[in-house]
């Protein structure tokens, strides 16, 4: 029977020889920064039906957890004026931008906007969210969690309905990227 090699006991120190009280965070920030300005993010934009009206912002840290259950999760910043609508709110819609909808996006990123002054882009789905008609693929979900993260909130969300009108259609719509904060819409993929 051949032997095995024990294993080496796990340490608990850390392995970096980096104080961490002496990183210069200004310099860090900035490097970090840097660092996402240059990685393409896929774009969604959250809308919630909040106390006050609806809420919308676009993010670009959207990700999936579990496909069963369906589990999303996201970042938002506490800086947003639509943060603590989207996170008192009974249920949120995740928006997949694509080309078709980039301008839904725009909008949602822009500052100091009503978001959903033009009445004829928008309407509410029967469970109640705000929807953007212009967007064909979304999420629907209510908020499992949450983590509170200095200037951000962690969110995991559970989906209640996932819809793509245009699955299976020969024009899919191009989906669309951010990055070095400009907007890319994918191209044809390569072989």
């Amino acid at each position: 029977m051949p032997r095995h090699p024990r294993s080496a006991p796990v340490s608990t120190e850390p392995t970096s020889l980096v104080n961490h009280a002496q990183i210069d965070q200004t310099e860090l920030s900035e490097s970090f920064r840097s660092l996402f300005r240059q990685h393409p993010s896929g774009v969604a934009v959250l809308t919630a039906q909040s106390d006050a009206g609806p809420v919308a912002m676009t993010i670009t840290s959207l990700t999936s957890v579990n496909a069963s259950p369906a589990l999303v999760a996201f970042s938002l910043s506490k800086a947003s004026s639509a943060t603590p609508g989207i996170l008192r709110a009974q249920s949120v819609l995740v928006h997949f931008i694509d080309e078709a909808s980039l301008s839904v996006a725009q909008v949602a990123a822009t500052s100091g906007v009503d978001r959903f002054a033009d009445r004829d882009s928008w309407s509410y789905l029967p469970s109640g969210e705000p929807h953007y008609s212009a967007v064909q693929r979304w999420a629907r979900g209510r908020i499992r969690s949450t983590l509170d993260v200095d200037g951000a909130v962690l969110v995991v969300l559970d989906v209640l309905e996932a819809r793509d009108d245009r699955a299976g259609s020969e024009h899919g719509g191009a989906g669309v990227v951010y990055r070095n904060r400009i907007w890319h819409e994918l191209g044809a993929p390569h072989s």
